[in-house]
């Protein structure tokens, strides 16, 4: 189902792909103004009301504030933006987001980097910021089980994290009943692992080559249990504990797609517990995205 608790939906579209060129896969780079906005057409007439971007994501909150006034919809959609610490004011960088996002407040803010949750005035500052209105929940998006549980620490609200069929680490570290138990609100990101879950094994690029394995077991019990790569990837993530999934789409059609997977197919416990079992032990260099790089 596409709803979710307070409102906001379950699936949430990463809105990265619309500002600037991302993805394993992606050859086309960011969509025109007039394809971004069919993209988030799409969605919002789905049923998905959630939205995920960031300051960093080149010309992402631009776009998605232009939709938003044309629309004239900001008071039906959630709208959850990332901040870089050390840039400057906290404050300030909220401020233009929400300038360039043509709304009065973030449904989350969060910091984009797990290592300023140590830097006290980073988190006073956010912490006033949603004292004045300016943001309903503050967070973190977070890499590592280290950076989760200082998440817990410092009592973040939102956490957003890595989950897909490759990188289970969150969920064997018992990061969901320990979110539960504080309260915490836990996004899901990179369901497609970045678009490498998605592709054919034989265009797996030299540098990520030990990756070919894994993905042909993935593709093969897939198959045997009548889904696709996009429909088990999808399935996976969005079947954990976690309240939020985000996703990211270059276009409309890629947008419809996950909404229909989500709405009409169904992923057997079988299928369930044979990806947790086969997939314990990736080598962080495929499942961390920061790691990937052309020299072997």
């Amino acid at each position: 189902m596409i709803a979710s608790e307070a409102g906001r939906s379950k699936l949430v579209l990463g809105t990265v792909q619309l500002g600037m060129p991302y993805g394993i896969a992606n050859t086309a780079g960011p969509p025109s103004k007039e394809g971004a906005f069919e993209i988030l057409d799409t969605a919002f007439e789905g049923g998905i009301n959630t939205f995920d971007t960031a300051s960093a994501y080149g010309s992402a909150e631009e776009l998605l504030g232009e939709w938003i006034a044309a629309r004239t919809i900001k008071k039906s959609v959630y709208i959850v933006s990332k901040v870089t610490g050390g840039s400057g004011s906290i404050r300030s960088l909220i401020e233009q987001s929400l300038q360039r996002l043509h709304i009065e407040q973030l449904d989350g803010c969060l910091l984009h980097s797990s290592e300023h949750l140590c830097e006290r005035d980073v988190m006073d500052d956010l912490q006033q910021a949603k004292q004045d209105g300016l943001v309903g929940h503050v967070g973190v998006s977070i890499y590592d089980e280290a950076d989760a549980q200082k998440a817990l620490d410092v009592g973040m609200e939102y956490v957003q994290i890595p989950y897909n069929v490759f990188d289970q680490r969150l969920e064997r570290a018992d990061f969901f009943d320990r979110a539960t138990a504080a309260g915490i609100t836990v996004f899901a990101r990179s369901p497609f692992l970045q678009g490498l879950l998605l592709m054919d094994p034989d265009a797996v690029p030299p540098h990520l080559s030990a990756a070919r394995q894994h993905l042909e077991k993935f593709i093969e019990m897939s198959q045997r249990h009548g889904l696709s790569q996009l429909e088990a990837a999808l399935l996976f993530a969005h079947g954990s504990r976690a309240e939020h999934v985000i996703f990211g789409a270059e276009s409309r059609k890629q947008v419809a797609g996950a909404i229909g997977i989500i709405q009409n197919k169904t992923m057997s416990v079988d299928l369930i517990e044979e990806i947790r079992e086969s997939f314990q032990n990736v080598d962080r260099s495929i499942i961390d995205p920061r790691l990937w790089t052309k020299h072997n």
